[in-house]
């Protein structure tokens, strides 16, 4: 499928609650990563074992969904409050291949375009195809009746929200009005 040998990420630890620590990845993650741990454990030693093991989960979702490897991006030590410790976390693909093929088996994408004007959410559905390329179906539901209709094909998740987006704009939309 793929591979990667080590890969080196920094990340910070800190103590999120008594007998609780998170290790966190914002320059990986940068909506959330400074928020949302990647991993925890009840030890600091336990979380980063566990950082190790996700960040290979991560990695590898990246490469399934066809996105190129992040860089590293240094955290700037002036970012870090009281309580966090910087450090690198390395990681490879082989300790988890058995375990990361089995959970990838299941992967798919939810692409999602929400309407203000008309207050509608509405939702089209990824399965990677045996080319390696994403098959995006949208659930259409019309008196009565339902179908799933395969969309179109892409590489890569921004492709697809924009694609759905101007399907839902040119086509869902203008049927509605």
């Amino acid at each position: 499928m793929f591979h990667f040998e080590k890969l080196v990420y920094p990340a910070f630890v800190q103590q999120i609650d008594e007998g609780v620590f998170g290790v966190y990845f914002p320059t990986l993650f940068s909506d959330e990563g400074w928020d949302y741990p990647l991993s925890q454990g009840n030890t600091k030693r336990s979380a980063i074992q566990n950082a190790r093991k996700e960040l290979a989960y991560t990695l590898a979702g990246f490469l399934y969904d066809n996105e190129n490897l992040p860089r590293p991006i240094p955290i700037p030590d002036n970012a870090l409050s009281s309580g966090m410790e910087l450090l690198d976390i390395e990681t490879s693909y082989a300790p988890y291949a058995v375990e990361i093929e089995e959970h990838l088996k299941g992967r798919h994408w939810h692409i999602g375009f929400y309407d203000e004007e008309s207050d509608e959410y509405m939702e089209a559905i990824g399965f990677k195809n045996d080319q390696g390329m994403w098959d995006i179906y949208y659930e259409d539901v019309l008196e009565d009746t339902s179908s799933e209709t395969l969309l179109f094909t892409v590489k890569r998740h921004s492709e697809a929200e924009e694609k759905f987006k101007q399907f839902v704009e040119e086509v869902i939309l203008k049927r509605e009005n």
